[in-house]
């Protein structure tokens, strides 16, 4: 709940989706220099307060050199399911209505949807959404379903981790791999592309300008989208070969070196479709980034890293639950599709993944609420 004596012009930042990088982020909120911002974490079930309360209201975060830091001082905010709205902890029911000024999402690209619309209305042309998450195409889904209306929507931010993090119990966690989180502005218009203001005041640019404070979070704030996208498709080249044949073959990463020949088919396609996107026309470099040969390197060093991790697709499948796969191969099929490509392996995938009952509704509307299901 907003705590009356905090400076009225202090930024607040929610965070939305407490799994191990919600959580990793929200401490590094805390570890911004010279001023952390208040924080807000959005709990989506109620029993989750009482996971917060037996972790001594605080993350914990066992750190990559074996010491162990503890942040508190969180605002929360709960779900309810049966109203779906967000209230304070008791012994306050009163359902939270002020406006959202920065949003940090890290949920499951397939339950992005259903976990904003209860936030829709506090969500402004003057807020900003950073999407911290796996896959392209979830900003697509939240203007199609909640913000058709250009004039309405929000400011956006993509943002790219390759940090490592493992979820150990709710708000406590391991950080098993230090690396970075990649960050973009994405203009309204992406026929106009823009920058970043510099202007310390400009609030549609906090995050943007704070993130890179944190010493944990060591987020880098990139100034063209053309750069943070690159890296975004970078990381979905990776993931649209690692993650549907792991999760196919039930298998951790290492068993990807015996699958050289559908690693390449899957890279050919999306070597052939990023070169011709419209949003990455005319930039200098693209062609040879995503060559071939250089896409094959790229995944051959991040399996080289990962070879005994079990990729969440993995998991997701086992537990017959909705996989990303919409929003990986998916995305690759859809753009290959618009730019002319042949994407029949990756289409391939998304469907045999699919069939396994972990591809959910494609091309309908998301869940009406994903906190039933969690």
């Amino acid at each position: 709940m907003p705590s009356k004596l905090l400076p009225s012009r202090q930024p607040r930042v929610h965070v939305l989706g407490l799994g191990s990088i919600g959580t990793f982020t929200a401490h590094g909120l805390n570890e911004i220099v010279p001023t952390p911002p208040a924080v807000t974490l959005l709990l989506h079930r109620e029993t989750l307060y009482d996971e917060y309360l037996r972790n001594s209201s605080q993350t914990t975060l066992h750190t990559v050199t074996g010491r162990t830091t503890h942040h508190r001082g969180y605002d929360l905010e709960i779900y309810n399911q049966t109203t779906r709205t967000w209230h304070p902890p008791p012994p306050l029911k009163e359902p939270a209505t002020n406006p959202i000024d920065h949003l940090i999402v890290t949920v499951k690209a397939t339950q992005t949807v259903a976990a904003l619309r209860p936030l829709q209305p506090r969500l402004t042309p003057s807020s900003t959404i950073l999407f911290l998450q796996n896959g392209c195409g979830t900003i697509d889904e939240v203007n199609e379903h909640l913000f058709p209306d250009p004039g309405t929507r929000p400011n956006y931010i993509v943002g790219v981790i390759s940090h490592g993090v493992t979820l150990n119990a709710p708000f406590e966690i391991t950080h098993t791999g230090a690396s970075a989180i990649s960050l973009g502005k994405v203009p309204r218009q992406l026929a106009q592309p823009t920058q970043p203001s510099t202007d310390p005041q400009n609030e549609e640019n906090y995050l943007l300008q704070s993130l890179p404070r944190s010493p944990l979070l060591t987020a880098r704030t990139y100034t063209t989208y053309a750069e943070i996208l690159q890296l975004q498709l970078e990381k979905l080249a990776v993931n649209a070969f690692c993650n549907p044949v792991c999760a196919l073959h039930n298998a951790p990463n290492k068993f990807l070196f015996t699958q050289p020949a559908l690693r390449r088919a899957v890279l050919t396609e999306v070597s052939a479709i990023v070169p011709r996107l419209p949003e990455l026309r005319g930039v200098e470099g693209v062609a040879a980034r995503f060559a071939l040969d250089r896409l094959e390197d790229t995944v051959n060093t991040v399996l080289e890293r990962t070879r005994e991790t079990t990729c969440s697709m993995v998991v997701d499948l086992r537990a017959g639950r909705e996989t990303e796969v919409r929003f990986i191969n998916g995305y690759w099929v859809r753009r290959g599709r618009e730019v002319g490509v042949d994407v029949g392996v990756n289409e391939g995938l998304m469907r045999a993944v699919m069939e396994r009952g972990g591809g959910g509704r494609p091309g309908g509307e998301p869940p009406e609420s994903v906190y039933s299901r969690t």
